[in-house]
């Protein structure tokens, strides 16, 4: 009883299975043929190309229009080649036909004549993809180079002897040259910090004994003149000579002081008994200028070594 029910529910099903087999089969071929009708192409516009300089490589796909159907981007790995930039064209469809096309720039530095390159495209399915590949496209590297050089022997190497000079210009050392002037400053400056004072003390001390032995030379020549012949020009300008080396010496108002001003700024009676004499001569015609001429040069070099001293110990 058992057995029967059972053949009869088996008689029953297996025309339904028959249909959903066929109906898969269907399927299947459909997906096959659909499969079948993708094509790829794809090629070097150019012939030959330079080590890292980029070339132009086309790849374009036909496939029915209800296929998902993508490009490589950049993540792509193109060895030998190395991807630069890509220009996509927008997709074109006709009749049910889908047709993509994608111009690649990309460069090799790989030294072989001859270098091979090809590309896929990629239907996207849920859970998987498959993969369409392209021809195969060959372009030359133009070598600048002879590379075969490399697999001579050193003895066979069609060398030419040459015993002419050959004149080869000298590069500047830059690393040296910034090295020693760092040196320097360096050195410069630890010399200006830690002897700096006694530095500038001994180029004061200099010019204060060449400003003093110019101005002895000049004031004697005007006082040797005077003592040939008086003059009141002569006299006046070898007062305002005096008067200017002592203001920069002391840094005291000597050129814009009277002698009567003088006597309450300096509190020096004998000093101010010259100027005195020397005004007299000046505007009174006295010809006896060359004593206090003289000991104002006195009281210059009086000066002038109490200065020097004061600088000498400061």
């Amino acid at each position: 009883m058992i057995g029967s029910l059972v053949k009869t529910i088996r008689i029953l099903l297996f025309p339904i299975f028959l249909c959903i087999l066929c109906f898969l089969s269907a399927g299947s071929v459909y997906a096959q043929d659909k499969t079948k009708s993708v094509r790829v192409t794809a090629g070097f516009f150019e012939d030959s190309l330079y080590i890292g300089k980029p070339v132009r490589f086309y790849l374009t796909a036909r496939y029915p229009k209800d296929l998902n159907i993508v490009f490589p981007d950049s993540s792509y790995n193109y060895a030998p080649f190395e991807f630069e930039s890509k220009n996509y064209s927008p997709t074109n469809t006709e009749g049910g036909i889908s047709y993509d096309s994608v111009i690649y720039n990309i460069s090799t530095f790989e030294i072989g004549r001859q270098q091979y390159f090809s590309l896929p495209v990629y239907q996207v399915i849920p859970g998987d993809s498959i993969i369409f590949h392209s021809n195969q496209d060959t372009i030359l590297v133009t070598q600048l180079v002879d590379f075969s050089l490399d697999t001579i022997p050193i003895n066979k190497l069609p060398l030419r002897a040459s015993i002419a000079y050959h004149n080869v210009p000298k590069q500047f050392n830059y690393p040296i040259f910034i090295i020693a002037v760092v040196i320097i400053v360096i050195i410069a400056a630890v010399a200006w910090f830690g002897f700096g004072k006694k530095i500038r003390r001994h180029f004061r001390i200099k010019r204060m004994v060449e400003a003093h032995r110019k101005f002895v030379e000049s004031y004697m020549r005007e006082v040797a003149a005077l003592r040939n012949t008086f003059s009141t020009v002569t006299t006046e300008a070898a007062l305002a000579h005096w008067k200017l080396y002592m203001e920069q010496l002391e840094a005291r108002p000597y050129t814009k002081l009277t002698t009567r001003e003088a006597r309450n700024f300096f509190k020096d009676e004998s000093l101010i008994k010259n100027l005195q004499t020397i005004d007299g001569a000046i505007y009174g015609h006295n010809a006896n200028v060359v004593e206090p001429l003289e000991n104002l040069k006195a009281v210059a070099d009086q000066r002038f070594h109490s200065k020097l001293q004061e600088v000498k110990n400061g």
